[in-house]
Order: structure tokens, then sequence, then C-alpha cells
């Protein structure tokens, strides 16, 4: 897995109390039982992690934990930045 991954697995582990070992990149918000309340939580811990925003439009339209993990990652290269 990369460093991004292994950052929003220990955030989602941290923040919604999900287990580890569930959250993959192809586990979907049902697989870790995270609703649309809590995708707009996330929204909010990544930008506060990471400096950068996913908007809730973009989470919306997100289906799996890769789908987060590939927009972080874009978002931070754009900014110069890595995990």
């Amino acid at each position: 897995m990369t460093d991004t991954f292994d950052a929003v697995a220990e955030l989602l582990s941290a923040r919604f109390d999900i287990e580890p070992e569930i959250v993959s990149m192809t586990a979907t918000f049902d697989d870790i039982d995270l609703d649309s309340l809590s995708q707009i939580e996330l929204g909010t811990a990544i930008k506060k992690k990471f400096g950068v925003e996913i908007s809730d439009d973009e989470l919306a339209e997100m289906s799996t934990i890769g789908d987060v993990v590939d927009s972080l990652t874009g978002k931070l290269a754009d900014k110069g930045v890595t995990v």
C-alpha cells in the first residue's frame, strides 16, 4: 500500500473507530459503515490533517477508499506535498 493509503486508513480507524483490517483500496463506504454524514466528517478530517479539501460533492461521487486515496494523492501532488 501507499503512504497516503496508510494515512487515510489510520484516519478512518482513529476518527470513526473502524477496524484497520477492513480498510482496503477496494472497500466501499458501505463496507466500512460510513454513511453520508460520516463522509462529510471524513472530508473535514482530511482537510484538517492534510491541508487539502475534498468537497462533499466529490466525496458523494466516490465509491471506494481507493477513490479517496487517489483524489487525496492528486491534490497533495498539486500542492507539492507528500505524505
